[in-house]
């Protein structure tokens, strides 16, 4: 749809009568690419009424319940070969920002895999996480609380400060990409259960005599170290994909946490697809 045609029909957005935006809504979210940017604009020119902002906001929801939803569905439904966790962090980025480059961004973390898999050579899993964490500290990736939550252009920075959620979503993206057996995996706190991602390993289970088909579990400190003397056995290790669902949680919440940050727009975005992640991936 031409950018004309676009500015027209979301000129009509603050007409008061109803029926004006119920005939223009079916085709915003049957077009809802060529909207967004435009929606995005709009939001943080601080110019929209509340009419306006109000349809905005039905529109994207609408856009995302129709499009996310079934795309994520048949995503998750690949058994043969697993899901790549490069594609669907791909797929939710593209419709969290409309900013973000996916071929760019699928380039460099395909490169930074590269770079770990040319240094592995025949090192124990041990080794291989020393690697890794030395090869994103060459890069400047680094996990802070306070990094950014956003994948957009992270590659293009100096220092790349990204939060620790995000850090071990690129960390597991570079592990299936390259086939290091490291996963999403479940473990037992004072409060239940909680996700994390382990080291997972047959000899070790062997020397540790643990009756394990899928090896012994380490869990992985956030400085990407194992933990040695934990050894966890909540059954297999979780595909790479439900990883997903814990990043995108954590956003979801730190938008609500600081509204100021990020306008509605964004935080109705985020609720959305972490509602469709939670109805979809089971941990």
């Amino acid at each position: 749809m031409d950018r004309k045609t676009v500015l027209s029909i979301l000129n009509l957005l603050d007409d008061p009568d109803n029926k004006v935006y119920d005939e223009i809504r079916d085709i915003i979210v049957e077009n809802f690419g060529d909207f967004s940017g435009e929606f995005t604009k709009r939001i943080y020119s601080g110019e929209c009424g509340e009419i306006e902002k109000h349809r905005i906001v039905e529109a994207a929801q609408l856009s995302i319940s129709r499009i996310f939803l079934n795309e994520f569905k048949n995503y998750t439904a690949k058994l043969t070969p697993e899901p790549s966790l490069l594609t669907g962090t791909v797929m939710i980025e593209k419709i969290t920002d409309n900013t973000f480059n996916a071929y760019d961004f699928m380039v460099e973390m395909r490169n930074l895999a590269r770079k770990v898999w040319l240094h592995l050579d025949d090192n124990t899993g041990y080794e291989t996480l020393v690697i890794i964490r030395d090869v994103f500290k060459k890069e400047n990736i680094i996990a802070d609380d306070n990094g950014s939550s956003m994948l957009n252009g992270i590659f293009s920075r100096e220092t790349k400060t990204i939060r620790k959620s995000l850090f071990h979503l690129l960390f597991l993206i570079v592990c299936q990409e390259i086939g290091i057996n490291i996963r999403p995996i479940i473990t037992p706190y004072d409060k239940g259960k909680k996700l994390e991602i382990g080291y997972v390993n047959m000899e070790l289970a062997k020397v540790s005599n643990i009756p394990s088909k899928h090896g012994a579990i380490f869990p992985i400190d956030e400085n990407l170290q194992v933990k040695r003397s934990s050894i966890i056995l909540l059954g297999k290790p979780l595909p790479y994909y439900k990883y997903l669902r814990h990043w995108q949680t954590d956003r979801c919440t730190e938008m609500q946490v600081d509204p100021n940050k990020y306008p509605r727009y964004y935080s109705v975005i985020m609720e959305k697809i972490n509602e469709v992640l939670v109805r979809n991936i089971k941990y």
